[in-house]
């Protein structure tokens, strides 16, 4: 792996032409918060792209309106159809993303881009910290240790010895502050769509598609200076809520990684074995301890059902498996 500890670095005079793309459904309050962080964001210029990934009213494309941002229409559910759609509907060097409910540092911009100077780098993320920490829920999880990657990270399989565990488990950032060249859509099929919210396995397309870059050749970097604010869920019905699905949607996406990426197959089944055992990675940083969220029989429960979920959503759907 490369240097981690440097936090200068590159020319901050380097500017790409980068879009931003919000993905939203139905909270155009939250979209409306989101685009109004976004026009404080201090760099030179960039343009804003709004997807409705198909909203029941016409508040989403009011809200676009009034702020005279672009807007498409991604009409079908789901978060990588709208991303891919977002992507191939811009003509920037860069694009990047941004949830729908996160709010923009004023750098957050100029730091994600510079990361775009290496030639090899094909895709970049920063940190999110929380928007607020005041309930008990979300004390949890600021205790749990998220978000905990505090350091610069440069990924690729030439230096990197864990490249495969880094890419697929979260080791990269996650998908609300992330960049990408837009020529990346035309080298691989873009975000899975059969993962992220809006579909039975919900998460694991970001991480899929730094593992499908890397596996190409690319670089993928963690820039901890690239700042969002993200909320935490607010109660402990949201919490339990989002474990549980967290806990489905990760045993899916890794039955999709074994069965959709057998040259992987080894790597997955040494990582798998090493957590079931209770192996530390030093790349997620202190994790605390917390109380249990839901009892070990519902855990176990809904991680069973995530091969199930895997199974329908394969039999279900889309081109991919055509």
């Amino acid at each position: 792996m490369h240097d981690v500890n440097s936090t200068t670095h590159g020319s901050l005079a380097f500017t790409p032409s980068c879009t931003v793309v919000i993905c939203t459904r139905n909270r155009p309050k939250l979209l409306d918060r989101c685009i109004a962080a976004l026009r404080r964001v201090d760099y030179p210029e960039f343009q804003i792209l709004v997807v409705d990934n198909a909203s029941t009213g016409e508040e989403t494309r009011e809200v676009a309106e009034r702020w005279g941002v672009r807007y498409v229409v991604e009409p079908v559910p789901g978060l990588s159809r709208a991303r891919n759609r977002g992507a191939r509907s811009c003509d920037t060097e860069i694009v990047a993303f941004i949830d729908d409910d996160a709010i923009a540092e004023p750098d957050w911009l100029t730091f994600l881009m510079q990361e775009f100077n290496d030639p090899l780098v094909m895709a970049a993320t920063g940190v999110h910290t929380p928007l607020k920490v005041e309930t008990n829920a979300e004390r949890l999880c600021a205790l749990a240790g998220r978000n905990a990657i505090h350091q610069r990270r440069v990924v690729d399989r030439q230096t990197t010895p864990d490249w495969f565990e880094l890419s697929s488990f979260g080791g990269l950032g996650d998908g609300m502050n992330m960049a990408f060249r837009r020529r990346a859509f035309d080298l691989w099929p873009g975000f899975h769509e059969s993962l992220g919210r809006g579909t039975i396995l919900h998460g694991g397309e970001e991480h899929h598609a730094f593992l499908s870059l890397v596996g190409l050749g690319y670089r993928v970097v963690h820039t901890p200076q690239a700042v969002v604010l993200h909320p935490f869920p607010p109660t402990m019905r949201d919490l339990r809520f989002r474990e549980i699905r967290d806990l489905a949607g990760a045993v899916g996406y890794v039955t999709l990684l074994f069965v959709e990426e057998p040259r992987h197959r080894r790597a997955l089944i040494k990582y798998v074995t090493e957590a079931l055992r209770g192996k530390p990675r030093g790349w997620r940083g202190q994790m605390q301890c917390r109380p249990r969220i839901v009892p070990w029989w519902c855990a176990l429960f809904f991680r069973a059902l995530g091969p199930l979920l895997y199974a329908c959503a394969r039999v279900s759907r889309n081109p991919l498996f055509q």
